[in-house]
């Protein structure tokens, strides 16, 4: 009968008996007998125990772990009427034949009649078969098995540091496998238990089928129908009939699934520590292996997640696979840059070293890296003579690529200067070259701009490139000071001097320190090495570093004349700067027309040969300024019209309204007005010279003149009635001036003030006296015609 001895039968199949998990609590695991005499018996008993109950025509295979290591292995089978059930239990510390895991006995024969496991399963390749088939799902499914394995190990140690066991009801949550049948999520489990050492493969507990008891059991592999949802909030799901819902992240998963496909399943079980993704990609890379550029861009988040202590151990096990073989991907090579940045100056030589070496890799293989090139400190003796070897011939072909960007240019001569490794001269004047187009190309793209510190360690790039930005500074030196506020150029590294350059790099604190730009000027001479005395051409960079905004005038220009000797000038070309400062003009102020005439007499006296008949005019306009505003010399406005015509001055500005401002003020009458002049303006023709005379007589000045001075408003209508008919324009200029500017000043003149204008006026004739009345008393009748409203 069915007592549960070996050899009872009953109308079900064999039962061996089935594992009561409360007896291994106070003793060993015991199988309890069950008797079997209904079909719906048994499956009470088995549902009892947490097994699933399996569908009609199909068999669950269960693997239990029991307290003290041990192990049951059952076959649940469907049957007519019933299920039967056959458990084979495993001590602790048992071996299986052939070293197998258990579920690779599932299939086995003697189940329910004999020992299933009395001999080895026959090797089959449709396990291989399988993981091919299956390949987007396997990486997923691997992450999710180690998942649980060592929450498994964590809640072991947990129970030995604590000396108890932990309850069934706070043992995890379990990795639920969904496919449409239970043998399927078998070879699943057979697929994991193949890359997990012995040990781990043999202690997998799993359900291929159990929908009701997923989210309770203790198992850590429960295979559910297809379309089942977790059970629980965060319970991980592989569904074979949906591709994976995330890309796999677990650098071991990814790597054992890639070996699956490679058919090695073995090197995956066979490496240790077990489940480390860093020993599985140093066992791959030492059997020769290529690893796949999607498994190896896992490798630096992995390493990012260790802590600080566990790092360098994880680096020393990849030191063969890191300092031979350059990152196969963007991410990869990003991300060990960010690991090596991470320990650089924290962890010793022996094992940033294989970092260095990585990025340095990167970088020939033209992989960004987002961090510094690595120095030569960053590397052992060994390492930096192997990638010298290793990298030496690419390096020197990639930097003479034309189409290079200079950025990269400069990165590669860098690494190449860090591994010792020689870049000939030639090579060297073409990234010079390529370099010094890029940074003068205005604006300068940012891919042009080294990174900084970049050619510090380059001497022999520099001792090629500055000389060149030399010559781009005496050209453009506003450009270059611009250039050196976003390029660190190590000046200091010059063979041969760059005085351009250092005056361009100084100028910014000159200005700001200086009381005014003369002084910001003599500052920049005063401080450049070599002299301008040696280098002439250090007279026009000042100039055109300190006066930005608007030229040098009159008085500054004289001043940057006189600081320096004629050969100077002339061959810095800061003459042609004083002529043009000449043609500006000033201000008109008499300070100015004094600045303007000592400048033209230097220009006369040190540059005699370089002026040209139409320079020479205006030169002699600027004297004539100053002439006349000393009052010396007479025939000014015929001089001035004269020789703006000479000059070829079209246009009444600049030098010429600058001239003509100061003749106009000149021969307006006022105390030591010059005499006699005002002839030769009121007879000039001159438009312009005409209308800058009025301007200066509707100065507030004049005005206030008028209104106070009698003596001044007696001389300005002798003035403006004097001369009728010499010209148009000089008739319409004194009716205007009388009408416009005399007039309404003496409109509310006293008595007294009339009477002093009249006795003024007498000194000269009584005619004067009869035509001031005369006009005067058109001036009275237009007020009264005001008055009334007429």
């Amino acid at each position: 009968m069915a007592d549960g001895r070996p050899g009872d039968a009953g109308p079900y199949g064999m039962v061996l008996g089935v594992v009561d998990p409360a007896a291994g609590t106070g003793g060993p695991a015991a199988l309890r007998p069950v008797r079997v005499t209904a079909g719906s018996e048994v499956v009470r008993a088995i549902t009892s125990r947490g097994w699933p109950v399996p569908e009609a025509g199909t068999s669950v295979g269960v693997l239990d772990v029991l307290p003290d290591g041990g192990r049951v292995l059952t076959r649940l089978t469907a049957q007519a009427g019933g299920v039967s059930a056959h458990c084979v239990h495993l001590p602790a510390g048992a071996r299986l034949p052939g070293g197998r895991a258990p579920v690779a006995f599932l299939g086995a024969p003697g189940w329910g009649s004999g020992d299933p496991l009395g001999a080895e399963p026959p090797a089959s390749s449709a396990l291989g078969d399988f993981a091919r088939a299956r390949a987007p799902w396997v990486g997923a499914f691997l992450a999710g098995v180690r998942e649980v394995l060592i929450r498994a190990g964590a809640r072991r140690e947990e129970e030995t540091a604590y000396g108890a066991e932990v309850s069934s009801d706070s043992t995890g949550v379990p990795f639920l496998v969904a496919e449409k049948d239970p043998s399927l999520v078998a070879r699943w489990i057979a697929l994991a238990c193949a890359v997990l050492p012995a040990e781990q493969a043999g202690s997998l507990s799993f359900t291929t089928y159990g929908p009701w008891e997923a989210a309770r059991s203790g198992r850590l592999v429960v295979g559910v129908p297809l379309g089942s949802a977790p059970a629980v909030a965060g319970q991980r799901l592989l569904d074979g009939a949906l591709p994976p819902a995330e890309p796999v992240t677990d650098l071991w998963a990814a790597c054992a699934a890639w070996l699956w496909r490679e058919g090695r399943p073995a090197l995956a079980a066979d490496a240790r520590p077990a489940l480390d993704g860093f020993a599985l990609l140093a066992a791959a890379h030492r059997e020769g292996l290529t690893i796949p550029a999607a498994v190896r861009a896992l490798l630096p988040a992995a390493l990012d997640a260790l802590p600080d202590s566990e790092l360098p151990h994880a680096i020393c096990s990849l030191t063969g696979l890191l300092g031979t073989e350059a990152p196969a991907s963007d991410t990869e090579a990003t991300g060990l840059a960010r690991v090596w940045a991470r320990l650089e100056d924290r962890a010793p030589l022996h094992v940033t070293s294989p970092l260095a070496g990585a990025v340095l890799m990167a970088l020939v293989a033209g992989r960004p890296t987002g961090v510094p090139v690595p120095g030569a400190t960053s590397l052992t003796a060994s390492g930096r003579a192997a990638l010298a070897a290793r990298l030496g011939p690419g390096l020197r072909e990639a930097v003479a690529e034309p189409t290079l960007g200079p950025r990269r240019s400069l990165a590669l001569l860098q690494a190449a200067a860090v591994l010792g490794v020689e870049v000939e001269g030639p090579v060297l004047e073409q990234v010079a070259d390529r370099l010094l187009t890029a940074l003068t190309r205005v604006p300068a793209e940012e891919e042009a701009l080294p990174v900084p510190g970049a050619l510090a360690g380059l001497p022999e790039l520099c001792a090629v490139l500055l000389p060149r930005l030399e010559r781009y500074a005496a050209r453009e030196p506003l450009a270059a000071q611009a250039l050196l506020n976003v390029v660190d150029l190590p000046l200091d590294a010059a063979v041969r001097p760059v005085p351009h350059l250092r005056m361009c790099a100084n100028a910014a604190s000159a200005r700001a320190f200086a009381l005014d730009a003369v002084a910001a000027w003599d500052e920049l001479l005063r401080t450049s090495r070599p002299s301008w005395s040696t280098e002439p051409a250090l007279l026009r960079t000042a100039l055109r570093l300190v006066w930005t905004e608007q030229p040098p005038g009159l008085a500054e220009m004289a001043h940057i004349l006189e600081a320096a000797d004629s050969d100077s000038h002339r061959e810095a070309g800061t003459w042609r700067e004083a002529v043009a400062a000449a043609e500006r003009g000033g201000t008109g102020t008499e300070a100015e027309a004094a600045a303007g005439r000592a400048l033209a007499a230097h220009l006369f006296r040190s540059f005699p040969a370089e002026l040209t008949p139409r320079t020479r005019a205006r030169l002699r306009l600027l004297e004539l300024a100053g002439d006349v505003a000393e009052g010396r010399g007479g025939d000014w406005a015929e001089q001035a019209v004269r020789l703006r015509e000479s000059g070829d001055l079209a246009e009444p500005t600049g030098l010429l309204a600058h001239v003509y401002a100061v003749l106009g003020g000149a021969v307006l009458r006022r105390s030591g007005s010059p005499e006699g002049e005002l002839y030769g303006l009121a007879h000039c023709g001159d438009a312009e010279l005409l209308a800058a005379y009025q301007r200066a007589a509707r100065e507030d000045g004049v005005a206030e003149r008028l209104r106070t001075d009698p003596a001044t408003a007696a001389g300005c209508f002798v003035d403006w009635t004097a001369h009728p008919g010499a010209g148009p324009g000089w008739d319409a200029t004194c009716a205007t001036l009388l009408d416009e500017v005399l007039r309404p000043a003496l409109r509310g003149a006293s008595r007294a003030h009339l009477a002093a204008l009249t006795t003024a006026l007498a000194a000269g004739g009584p005619h004067r006296v009869s035509a001031f009345e005369s006009w005067h008393q058109r001036t009275r009748a237009s007020r009264w015609r005001r008055l009334l409203g007429g």
